[in-house]
């Protein structure tokens, strides 16, 4: 079971890095509010991901899998969902240009949005669904009985939520160290519009998948 736990890893590792709308929003995030409130983004990425396991593991993966229409349903929810995340980017710039500056220069951003922001995001996307759905029965049967085992299963949602919350905040991290060069009024305003533009074909690539 060593060799599948580590296979597990590296593929969620693979997963979790891998260029999407949740690692575009951490990076977002960080550059223009910061680590500390990009961080209520990722916890929210976080949750949505462990909800989404959780679910799969229950049935409903399987249930929209095999449930054609349910299926294309969630996708143009995801889609709706990247498109609203696209016209908040791309006007962002109107409203950073109205937010009082601190004495650091740094402006002030309300963060607990950003942790609804980020599980619906995450809950939005069909992806973790195909994940959980073909990945995780790998490691949550038990090697013996070949039975669900609830502790593996639990095991292998923790550490999936744990390695998005240390490789998304490691990478807000050095995105929010670089925002002395990055957050200028233009500069935030081409991120945002360079953000929107790939929310945008991001949900144009979910509804081209849509059959």
């Amino acid at each position: 079971m060593r060799e599948i736990d580590g296979l597990y890893l590296m593929m969620v590792v693979l997963t979790v890095v891998s260029p999407g709308p949740g690692l575009l929003m951490t990076l977002d995030n960080a550059l223009v509010r910061g680590w500390r409130v990009a961080m209520h983004g990722v916890c929210g990425l976080a949750l949505g991901a462990a909800l989404m396991a959780s679910l799969s593991v229950l049935g409903l993966g399987v249930l929209v899998n095999a449930n054609a229409l349910l299926f294309a349903a969630l996708k143009l929810a995801g889609a709706a969902y990247l498109l609203y995340l696209a016209h908040g980017a791309w006007n962002r710039h109107r409203s950073a240009s109205g937010q009082a500056p601190r004495a650091d220069g740094a402006r002030t951003w309300p963060a607990t949005p950003l942790l609804g922001k980020g599980f619906w995001l995450q809950t939005s996307n069909p992806k973790p669904i195909l994940f959980f759905l073909t990945v995780l029965p790998q490691v949550a049967l038990d090697g013996a009985s070949q039975t669900l085992s609830v502790w593996r299963t639990a095991g292998a949602i923790v550490a999936y939520a744990l390695v998005l919350l240390i490789v998304h905040g490691s990478l807000a991290a050095v995105a929010t160290r670089a925002r002395p060069w990055l957050t200028s009024d233009t500069a935030t305003r081409l991120l945002g519009r360079a953000s929107a533009v790939l929310f945008v074909c991001f949900a144009g690539l979910l509804l081209a998948s849509i059959r």
